[in-house]
């Protein structure tokens, strides 16, 4: 656990530990603890802090309970607001993790033929990924052939690819602790109108959202022209997710892109643009980049 105050920073962990973090973070006053929860609240006496707060989504049920007890405050986003903007070193990293991927998919796409099932596919991008310098996968990747790549969230299975079906590839890797997030949907085969159309569709929401990024723009403005844009076409009823998330440590974190987003773009942000149309029981289309936010627009990351 780590307390953090104006001017300095504890860090409280197992002993086990305490070599391994001091020779990554050698700006923390780091030491063993045998309670945690002591440890902080021992720590913030001590130093007669008026107001210590503590993040909820990061707690337990009753670890929260025990930091109100000691009179702790409940403040959402303390990590997430500073973690938004990425700087210096963070971009590059970042920037290095998506370009992995998107090359794994090059390298990938051509080896993708009909009779190969979705989890060899995707055991066989983490493991390109792992090549080119990356620790491991950023989540759990989905590869859904046919009717599977309508399902968003599909968990790849031992499904074979079959002749003329559409393939779905959601995938990222970490690279020094970044995670980089793309989508890339094509077909195997000869594509028939519906797919042709639906993809045009997607392929122009999404470069519309790219387009709308930039410091200064609300997040659910971008939310708004990809969503416009497939519901002027009738297929509104077809997006059922949000058009993106911040993406760094975490695979997703702030700021969320959708209808209810009231947060403002700032130039440093990495976020996803990820429109899709599903039509269950058929195919699914979804085109995903992750992009940097600048102050004259975005800097496509996973090109």
């Amino acid at each position: 656990m780590m307390l953090v105050s104006r001017n300095e920073a504890w860090a409280f962990m197992s002993k086990m530990l305490l070599d391994h973090f001091r020779s990554k973070v050698d700006f923390v006053n780091a030491s063993v603890s045998e309670n945690l929860l002591e440890s902080v609240t021992a720590k913030v006496k001590e130093n007669r802090f008026r107001k210590t707060a503590f993040e909820p989504a990061a707690e337990t049920y009753l670890r929260g309970r025990f930091w109100k007890k000691s009179g702790f405050s409940e403040i959402t986003g303390l990590t997430a607001g500073l973690r938004a903007v990425k700087q210096g070193e963070e971009v590059s990293i970042l920037r290095r993790s998506c370009n992995i991927a998107a090359h794994a998919f090059r390298i990938i796409k051509p080896r993708i033929k009909p009779g190969r099932t979705e989890l060899s596919v995707a055991r066989e991008l983490e493991d390109v990924m792992q090549s080119m310098g990356a620790k491991g996968p950023s989540f759990n990747l989905i590869v859904g052939f046919g009717p599977d790549s309508a399902l968003p969230h599909h968990e790849s299975s031992q499904r074979p690819l079959k002749k003329n079906e559409t393939v779905l590839l959601d995938f990222g890797c970490v690279y020094n602790g970044y995670c980089s997030d793309l989508t890339r949907t094509y077909f195997m085969g000869k594509p028939d109108e519906e797919f042709k159309k639906i993809y045009s569709l997607v392929e122009a929401a999404q470069e519309a959202g790219v387009k709308k990024v930039r410091a200064g723009v609300c997040a659910r403005e971008v939310d708004k022209i990809c969503r416009d844009h497939i519901a002027q076409a009738g297929y509104g009823q077809y997006f059922i997710h949000g058009t993106g998330h911040g993406v760094g440590l975490e695979i997703h974190e702030a700021p969320t892109l959708n209808t209810k987003s009231v947060e403002v773009l700032k130039a440093g942000m990495a976020v996803t643009v990820e429109p899709g149309i599903y039509l269950y029981g058929k195919f699914g289309v979804r085109i995903e980049d992750s992009v940097l936010v600048k102050n004259n627009g975005c800097e496509i990351l996973t090109k």
